[in-house]
């Protein structure tokens, strides 16, 4: 492959690699794509309107992450009982987190909608954004139970090297998604004009469409149910909830922490000035794209990880994870060539403003190279995660953002004078020592031993 020796890329290891990583990255990539179509739609009521739809959906997915993090619990648990040849025991994992979406994360979400008002008091002193957001916002989290529960089918089928599923759910999701802010935003099909809170709707009912779709493709496909036993009662009796949530916790404390970290982080490109923010906001979409090619050769590698340590074969997993990381690598190399030369080019994309391409042009080149490179962090971080590494990762993420990468980013772009150009690079500062760490937790011995 691409003129490799056989033993750097293994033809059979390869084919495996890419069978899970490529059905996630193009479920993600859908959904980044739908998502800016889904921002544009509510920008055509007004600004303030789609400010309002920003703040709540970032408020939302900051709150939505306390529970979100059991995914990947399941995915760890089930990909480890698919490997062990225990099938029934990975569809228990999944009928424990679906019991948690209704039992505990429902009736959450009714609760933290009735604090919608609060949160937007907190978060903007526009009269029109806080009424708009909170009532953006109460809506969501209505919604929660159904959000969580997307994350565990997704975790079970993407554990059990299922991805197809999950790719056709989150395409299917996200159109739906945006049909109906087509109906309910501007009132079509005899639907009265919602505006924000018609987007907040459209969400909520696509979350509920896709978590439909998953358990009518986990009742109907017949080796589903006929191996991997879901949706069953006693399941219940034979896996408790305990070993599921303690992997769980730590990765929903690291799924907040993180979403508040780069909040920060864009809070520093304002400080600057409107042109820094604007090229920040334009940057951060940018790297959300490069993050997604290293994020789904990771989650593969979690599930591989997973599944060759329930048989026994740490080694084996070892080997997949360092696969996965010259493949991520290799992936990253043609677009992060293409940023790095034509930078300009590509902001021009994102906006016509030549002061704002200018600002964001030298920070741009910084992040093209340090996306190759950010490949290692990133898989190695993933397998981890699949071993049950949770609280080790989270731990390292943590430190990572708040005490290298915000204030590294403050010394260089503040006294330093380095401005945006000084923010990313201690964000590509912060990322090093993130695999400085990760590195030598891998060679170890360590995770091979962590019971899930």
């Amino acid at each position: 492959m691409l003129g490799l020796p056989e033993k750097v890329l293994p033809p059979g290891r390869v084919r495996d690699l890419l069978a899970l990583a490529i059905p996630i990255v193009l479920g993600m990539s859908s959904q980044i794509v739908l998502n800016l179509v889904d921002t544009a739609m509510v920008g055509r009521i007004g600004h303030q309107a789609q400010a309002a739809a920003g703040l709540g959906g970032f408020a939302f997915w900051m709150i939505a992450n306390l529970a979100l993090g059991i995914g990947t619990g399941v995915q760890t648990m089930c990909s480890r009982r698919h490997g062990e040849n225990r099938p029934e025991a990975a569809g228990a994992v999944l009928d424990v987190s679906l019991v948690f979406c209704f039992v505990i994360a429902l009736p959450a979400g009714w609760l933290l909608a009735q604090g919608a008002g609060w949160v937007f008091s907190l978060a903007t002193s526009d009269p029109l954004i806080e009424s708009e957001g909170s009532g953006y916002l109460a809506i969501r989290m209505m919604g929660l139970g159904a959000v969580v529960a997307n994350y565990c089918y997704r975790g079970f089928y993407n554990g059990v090297s299922r991805p197809m599923i999950y790719m056709s759910s989150l395409a299917l999701i996200q159109v739906v998604n945006i049909f109906l802010n087509w109906v309910f935003i501007f009132g079509n099909l005899g639907a009265r004009p919602m505006g924000v809170d018609g987007a907040a709707l459209a969400s909520v009912l696509a979350a509920v469409f896709g978590l439909t779709f998953y358990s009518i493709i986990t009742v109907v496909f017949s080796d589903i149910r006929s191996v991997f036993r879901p949706l069953r009662f006693r399941n219940l009796l034979a896996a408790g909830p305990g070993r599921l949530l303690r992997l769980s916790w730590p990765e929903s404390i690291r799924g907040v922490l993180v979403m508040i970290g780069f909040f920060a982080f864009l809070e520093l490109h304002e400080g600057l000035g409107s042109r820094e923010a604007a090229a920040g906001a334009i940057l951060v979409n940018i790297a959300s794209g490069g993050y997604l090619l290293a994020l789904g050769f990771g989650l593969a590698c979690s599930t591989l990880v997973g599944r060759n340590l329930g048989r026994g074969d740490p080694e084996e997993a070892r080997r997949m994870v360092w696969l996965g990381v010259k493949m991520a690598t290799l992936v990253l190399l043609f677009p992060a060539a293409l940023v790095t030369l034509l930078p300009a080019e590509v902001l021009g994309i994102f906006t016509p403003d030549q002061l704002v391409i200018e600002t964001a042009v030298p920070a741009l080149r910084v992040f093209a190279v340090a996306a190759i490179a950010d490949a290692l962090p990133i898989v190695l971080m993933y397998g981890l995660l699949g071993a049950g590494a949770t609280r080790w990762v989270a731990g390292v993420q943590i430190v990572q953002q708040y005490v290298i990468m915000l204030p590294l980013a403050w010394l260089l772009a503040y006294p330093l004078g380095l401005g945006v150009l000084g923010l990313w690079i201690g964000m590509a500062g912060s990322r090093a020592a993130l695999a400085l760490v990760a590195v030598p937790k891998f060679r170890g011995t360590s995770w091979e031993s962590i019971s899930v």
